[in-house]
């Protein structure tokens, strides 16, 4: 599903090179979940983002799907952020101004999904994370574990092939994080989706299929 090919990032600050991915080399495969530990810094967010399409390698290759990303353009990247991938966020990024059903809803709207589709196939995955009760709430109205149900929700709607997951519980207390990581956890073992974990909790990590744990950019 996912290889990373001698794959360096830098970032350039001021005059000096940041490297923050180092000769990066790993196959990932369809239907694992793999946990990504290491301090801050390591350089985990950096290897989702690559994954995401939200940053661009500075040399090496990346394969998603067995296609090399330095043959995707924007279209291409559009397109597998749409229909390919999920992404759960420490921060939730639910949209305010949204219900909590029309927030689920949003990634079927985007591929141009009937309204009946749309309705049936949001109300299921709501049932499934215990917030079918809240649709007509705002996420101000919610609790962090209850936001981060709702983003889960979000994520896995349109049945991505890859879950993408930063810090999911970083805001949140040690039970509530665990409950939502054995969540993330039944939903990818459902529906049979590859899931990238980045986390600092051993107690996540030890739900994975895989841990690979990075320093300095690099796998140890």
């Amino acid at each position: 599903m996912i290889q990373f090919q001698h794959v360096f990032k830098e970032y350039r600050r001021s005059a000096m090179p940041v490297v923050a991915l180092r000769d990066l080399c790993v196959d990932i495969p369809q239907g694992q979940f793999c946990a990504l530990m290491g301090p801050s810094g390591s350089g985990k967010s950096t290897l989702l983002h690559l994954v995401a399409g939200l940053d661009w390698v500075t040399s090496g290759d990346m394969l998603l799907d067995g296609r090399s990303c330095l043959a995707f353009g924007d279209r291409e990247w559009t397109r597998w952020r749409r229909e390919t991938i999920g992404m759960v966020f420490q921060a939730f990024h639910l949209i305010p101004g949204l219900t909590i059903e029309e927030n689920v809803a949003l990634p079927l709207r985007l591929r141009g999904e009937s309204s009946t589709s749309v309705r049936a196939q949001t109300m299921e995955m709501l049932e499934k994370v215990g917030m079918s009760h809240r649709l007509g709430h705002r996420s101000h109205e919610l609790s962090g574990g209850e936001q981060q149900r709702v983003a889960i929700a979000r994520a896995f709607v349109h049945r991505p092939r890859l879950i993408v997951a930063d810090e999911p519980t970083g805001n949140l207390d040690r039970s509530t994080g665990e409950i939502i990581v054995s969540l993330l956890r039944q939903c990818a073992k459902e529906f049979g989706q590859t899931v990238l974990l980045a986390t600092h909790s051993l107690s996540a990590a030890q739900v994975a299929d895989r841990v690979l744990t990075i320093r300095d950019g690099q796998l140890e």
